[in-house]
């Protein structure tokens, strides 16, 4: 069953209980990870490549400039979604909030996994919850952007 459907102009949520009772307890860990991580949490190391690969002056003053934005962007997204975890009718903004969010669990995921010293690029995914809360977060982002593509404006 979709976790989402487009209808009329918008996406609805269609989640199940348990479903949106996991997803809410992810967000809430990364909000605290974003929060508390800053620059020392290698599992945020995939949302702030560097901008200066070669120039450490640059890359710092790139930091100042866009750290605060993204970080409050991150937490404004993951807000949306907590607020429309049950049912909700998905505008253009609210789409792309969950999209940003999915995406960002993807990538802490996929970081802390890799960490952990498993090879996510060989698909053969361990038995474990970190894998199977990774593939879940990727499925519901894939139907996401299904039920958002139905729409042009979207």
């Amino acid at each position: 069953m979709s976790r989402f459907r487009y209808e009329g102009a918008v996406v609805v949520v269609d989640l199940p209980s348990g479903e949106r009772e996991m997803l809410a307890q992810v967000l809430s860990d990364l909000r605290d990870l974003l929060i508390s991580g800053g620059e020392t949490d290698e599992a945020l190391r995939r949302l702030k490549p560097p901008a200066h690969l070669d120039n450490a002056e640059a890359e710092s003053s790139y930091r100042e400039l866009v750290d605060d934005d993204l970080l409050r962007s991150r937490l404004e997204a993951i807000e949306t979604v907590e607020s429309t975890l049950s049912g909700a009718e998905l505008d253009t903004s609210a789409v792309a909030a969950w999209m940003q969010s999915l995406n960002s669990l993807r990538l802490v995921l996929g970081e802390q996994l890799a960490l952990a010293g498993i090879d996510l690029v060989s698909h053969e995914m361990p038995d474990t919850a970190s894998a199977a809360l990774y593939e879940w977060i990727g499925w519901l982002l894939e139907q996401l952007i299904s039920a958002a593509s139905e729409h042009p404006d979207l």
